[in-house]
This record gives structure tokens, C-alpha cells and sequence, in this order.
């Protein structure tokens, strides 16, 4: 028969190799986004993109596994929310969304401009320029405050859109003459022009008006505080993502 100190010495052997055998496994993070080409898009099966790559490198220095869903946007948000989700990216800092959010330090730049058909002889340089005009908003997304303070104002006949691809749509409804503006990021709306012209011919005769509704924003990833770990994972990517600049300026 086992002596008793050998038979528990051998199971403490047995639940440490268990316990390293764990650990030498990175843990998953669940992550979640939506489609913002050329930020983040799928190809395929796989989530691809500018915010997207800076993404998973952060996380792989982290000694993470990042598997990320696309969600409609309303969802992917209403997902970090509640807890459902560990992480969401690529997002515009505001204070209401802190209630639910830990945000990181910026991943990129956005800049919000109006897009207009090109055989339509309009500019401005003001907002009250704007007066007037039908100007489409995608529903969900976080526009800088300066724009949607005028657009409370009601001087402006406002669509807010709310379809699974919001910038698509509103962009088809401009080509259509269903609204006059439409306020998009413009890497995205351009991506979106130049990938979809060949189906949606229309779409050819979309252009961006060259004065930015405001200055550059910064696109961020943000935890959920829902997860216990929550300000630790951001303060372990804040610190991933400066080395992976750092790295990036040296080389």
C-alpha cells in the first residue's frame, strides 16, 4: 500500500503540472466589432483591417488569444455592455459610454467629413452652411459633440440610419438623391466607393467635401466593466500597445 505522505506528495506533483500546463495555455479574450472598413472588415472567415492588425498584435504580446466576432454595431456594443463580450474596437471616447466601458489609449485617427454627389455645386465652411440641407446620420455611431450640438438645433432635415451597414445604405440613399449629405468617416466611405462602384455604379458620382466637420477623433478599444479583470486588461494593452509603437518608430 502508498505511504499517505507519498500519495498526497505525488498528487501535489500531479496538480502542479496541471495548474503550469494551464497557465503555458494564453486565455481567450472575447472581442468583439463591427464592419468600419478599411478599420476592421471581414475577408472571408477572417476579421481583417488597419485597427484590426493593431489589435491582435497587442493582444499576442499580451500572451492572449483575441477571437473576434463582427456584429452589427448596436449589437457588438450592447454585447461589451453587458458582459457578454471582454473587449470592442474601433470606438470614439464619450463620457455616457465610461458608465459601461474602460476605454485603452488610441489605436487611430478618424476624420468625419460630408460626402455630396459630384454634380451638385455645394461647399461650405460653417455649419450653419448646413442649414437646410438633408443630412444622414448613421443611428448608433458617436459623432464629435461640436455637430451633433448644431444638429440639435433642428436647422438641418435629419435621416438617421439604422440598417446593418449604415454607411452603405446612406451612401446608396445619397447616389439616390434621398438625402443631400451624409456625414462619414472618410477612409471608410472612400473604401466603400472604390470597393462597390462595379455593382452600385451610382456610387461613382459620391465625393467628399474637403472641410472636416471637426478635428481628427481618436478611435480606441474599450473592456467591458462587467469583467472583474477589466482595468488590469487595459492597463496590460495600454502598455502592450506603447511597445508595439515604440517598436514600430525604431524600425
Amino acid at each position: 500500500m502508498l505511504n499517505r505522505p507519498v500519495f498526497f506528495a505525488a498528487l501535489s506533483f500531479l496538480a502542479s503540472l496541471v495548474t503550469l500546463e494551464a497557465r503555458a495555455e494564453p486565455a481567450n479574450l472575447t472581442i468583439v466589432t463591427a464592419e468600419f472598413p478599411p478599420y476592421e472588415y471581414s475577408r472571408g472567415d477572417a476579421v481583417v483591417g488597419i485597427d484590426t492588425d493593431t489589435v491582435c498584435q497587442v493582444i499576442h504580446r499580451m500572451g492572449l488569444n483575441a477571437n473576434i466576432e463582427m456584429l452589427p454595431w448596436r449589437r457588438a456594443i450592447k454585447q461589451v455592455e453587458d458582459g457578454f463580450a471582454d473587449m470592442i474596437y474601433s470606438l470614439t471616447y464619450s463620457d455616457q459610454r465610461t458608465e459601461d466601458l474602460l476605454f485603452t489609449a488610441p489605436l487611430s485617427l478618424a476624420r468625419d467629413v460630408l460626402f455630396k454627389r459630384r454634380d451638385w455645386p455645394f461647399s461650405w465652411q460653417q455649419l450653419d452652411d448646413l442649414s437646410g440641407q438633408r443630412i444622414g446620420l448613421s443611428e448608433s455611431y458617436n459623432y464629435p459633440s461640436e455637430f451633433m450640438a448644431w444638429i440639435a438645433r433642428d436647422l438641418a432635415r435629419v435621416t438617421r440610419i439604422s440598417h446593418e451597414q449604415p454607411d452603405l445604405t446612406s451612401l446608396r440613399m445619397l447616389a439616390r438623391g434621398r438625402i443631400d449629405l451624409f456625414i462619414c468617416e472618410q477612409k471608410v466611405c472612400e473604401y466603400l466607393i472604390a470597393h462597390h462602384r462595379d455593382d452600385m455604379p451610382e456610387l461613382a458620382n459620391l465625393e467628399a467635401l474637403p472641410t472636416p466637420v471637426a478635428p481628427p477623433r481618436q478611435l480606441r478599444a474599450a473592456f467591458s466593466r462587467r469583467n472583474p479583470q477589466a482595468a488590469a486588461l487595459r492597463d496590460r494593452f495600454d502598455q502592450a500597445l506603447a511597445e508595439l509603437r515604440a517598436d514600430q518608430t525604431a524600425h
